[in-house]
């Protein structure tokens, strides 16, 4: 009993910090890879000239709920919650709403890295820009709907996004920043879909990235809800 005791003193802290490290390390990798290799999603902020991804800024989770502090907003928070789309659809949703921010701030967005692999090696939120090889991007309206795989495998990603969102093909190794992917152009062997959205912070909206299904902007709200209601 005394040689167990020693052994749970030594390897307790060990034990707690790895615990904490894993928390802390979900915290800021948000939830934007789809399973399987369907693609990832990048959101980030604008304000004025400057720009910035929400995975590089002051995050604190709890449970499906996110508070997002930076400078560039200053006193303002961004909030997101984050829930898997119920079953047989396979993605997720998120809704983001927000207090105290500039009035200049915009919303960008993006998405691609479809090959259907899945990487355990990814552990940060970038978009794979090797992943983005053999991409192809459709758009109508505020959705897309992207295309990859083999052809006679041929698999696809659909988004559905807020109304108003300016959409367009861009360069995935650009990923500094927001605007420099937003800005980067079409010529590259890595295109993803990145798109700018004038936001005003009393509005909810929503982000949509799913398989296995068919919705519309006007569903999500209640899309949204059941998806909540099953992640608590």
């Amino acid at each position: 009993m005394k040689k167990i005791s020693q052994f749970v003193r030594l390897i307790l802290p060990l034990a707690l910090c790895l615990v904490f490290t894993s928390l802390d390390g979900l915290a800021q990798a948000l939830p934007f890879h789809l399973p399987k290799g369907a693609g990832s999603f990048r959101l980030g902020v604008v304000c004025g000239e400057e720009s910035r991804w929400i995975d590089e800024c002051n995050i604190k989770q709890e449970g499906v709920h996110y508070t997002i502090k930076d400078n560039l907003w200053k006193g303002g928070k961004l909030r997101l919650v984050v829930c898997p789309l119920p079953a047989p659809a396979v993605g997720f949703i998120v809704k983001v709403e927000g207090e105290k921010l500039p009035q200049e701030l915009q919303l960008c967005w993006a998405f691609g890295g479809c090959n259907g692999v899945e990487d355990p090696a990814v552990k940060d939120n970038l978009i794979p820009t090797a992943a983005c090889r053999y991409n192809v991007h459709s758009t109508e309206g505020n959705a897309f709907t992207t295309y990859y795989g083999a052809s006679m495998r041929l698999r696809t990603t659909h988004g559905v996004m807020p109304i108003g969102s300016e959409m367009r093909l861009s360069d995935g190794h650009q990923q500094s920043s927001p605007l420099a992917l937003y800005h980067s152009g079409k010529k590259t062997d890595a295109h993803v879909i990145a798109a700018l959205y004038e936001w005003e912070e009393k509005e909810a909206c929503y982000f949509c990235l799913f398989q296995r299904a068919d919705y519309n902007y006007f569903m999500l709200p209640e899309v949204f809800e059941k998806a909540y209601k099953n992640a608590r």
